[in-house]
């Protein structure tokens, strides 16, 4: 109870907020592929060992992510054969009921956004166009001293 004598002090409603994990570029990234129309599930994967780093969404197959950098490789094995049509800028294969596309992230290092879809829905430059800004970042995340990149997403 408040004594009439001693005046009523406002004291500032403080409340206190958990603190914000850094804003994971990747998860970002995957993420908004996979809300594209017709994608069922993304990874990025590193190109040279099929090694998946992160996913979003679901694929149809446990394997897929890991066997879809396969086709990366071959073309870059017998690239000679495809020299005149200049460098390969995605591999989509359309399947009976969906396609999986390949799409470059990084040249180095080697990696690749894996893109699990239901066939003939989904808008593919766009998904080219995400991948390369989530390469973009990569590569600044790349040139950053580690400190900075520990507190990546701070103001």
């Amino acid at each position: 109870m408040q004594h009439p004598d001693i005046p009523q002090i406002a004291l500032p409603n403080l409340t206190f907020e958990a603190p914000r994990p850094p804003r994971d570029p990747v998860a970002v990234a995957l993420a908004g592929l996979c809300r594209q129309a017709g994608v069922e599930g993304c990874a990025l994967v590193d190109a040279s060992t099929g090694s998946v780093d992160s996913t979003c969404g679901r694929t149809r197959s446990g394997g897929v992510w890991e066997s879809a950098t396969r086709y990366w490789q071959l073309y870059h094995r017998q690239r000679r054969h495809f020299a005149p049509w200049g460098g390969l800028r995605s591999a989509v294969f359309a399947h009976a009921t969906g396609a999986i596309a390949v799409l470059p992230c990084c040249d180095e290092p080697p990696l690749v956004i894996v893109v699990c879809a239901h066939s003939g829905s989904v808008d593919w430059q766009e998904c080219e166009r995400l991948t390369h800004a989530l390469g973009a970042a990569l590569r600044s995340l790349l040139d950053r001293p580690l400190v900075q990149i520990a507190a990546f997403g701070a103001p």
